[in-house]
Order: C-alpha cells, then sequence, then structure tokens
C-alpha cells in the first residue's frame, strides 16, 4: 500500500531560461524522473529510497514561491513513506506507532493530490513539462 502510495506521488513530480520559461523549470526537468525513488523501494534499497527523497525535497527548495509549498509538502509526504517503510522493515518500532502513521499518510492523499495536481498544472503551463 505504502509503495502504491509513493508511486501516485511520484506522478506528481518529474526548458532553459532563454525561452521565457521560468529557471526552476530546467531542474525540475532533470528531476521529473524519479523512477528511481520506486525501484529503491521495490528492491528494499532504503539507503537509496532515502536518497532519491531527499532529492526531492532539495528540488522543493529550489522550487518559486508559488510551488514551494504544495512541492515541500510532497516532498515531505515522500520523505515520510520511506522512513516509514524503513522503520516497518526493522521492526524495532512500536506497530501501534507505525499502524497510526500509515492511517495519517492515508488520511493525507487526497491533500496530496490536491497538491500534485497543482504541481502538474505548473509544470504543464509554466514550462510545457507533463508530469505523468
Amino acid at each position: 500500500m505504502l509503495v502504491v502510495a509513493v508511486l501516485v506521488l511520484l506522478g506528481l513530480v518529474g526548458a532553459g531560461c532563454s525561452d521565457g520559461t521560468p529557471e526552476f523549470c530546467e531542474s525540475l526537468r532533470r528531476s521529473a524522473d524519479l523512477s528511481a525513488l520506486g525501484e529503491a523501494l521495490d528492491a528494499g534499497d532504503l539507503d537509496n529510497a532515502t536518497a532519491e527523497a531527499l532529492r526531492l525535497a532539495d528540488l522543493a527548495d529550489e522550487a518559486p514561491a508559488e510551488l514551494r509549498t504544495d512541492l515541500t509538502q510532497l516532498a515531505d509526504a515522500v520523505v515520510d513513506i520511506v522512513d516509514l517503510v524503513g522503520d516497518e522493515a526493522s521492526g524495532t518500532s512500536d506497530a501501534s506507532e507505525i499502524e497510526r502513521r500509515r492511517d495519517q499518510l492515508n488520511q493525507d492523499l487526497a491533500e496530496l493530490d490536491r497538491r500534485s495536481e497543482r504541481v502538474s498544472n505548473w509544470a504543464l503551463t509554466e514550462c510545457g513539462l507533463r508530469l505523468d
């Protein structure tokens, strides 16, 4: 279930300035393919999954003001999902706490979907970049 949630979030993210597009478009274009995150999670490679999640967080830090909050919230959710997967895999965390965190992430999916839609719309409008 969590890997599915990550893949839903990955669909959100995925033109130089000389053509009038915002500078951030090039960073977004380079980072739009986050398949490495999904592959790392599928393989249980939490070190690489964490690195990819942090790469998304770094991208959010670069985002223009009108996009930063949405992208930051999405990046934070991806980091939370990777952390949760790691905690589940390690077996060292309290089962009730893991369940509470999983439930919270599931409750947040609708809001994250709205944020993802706004990021996708911005990327298409401002960069001509379709994030699927």
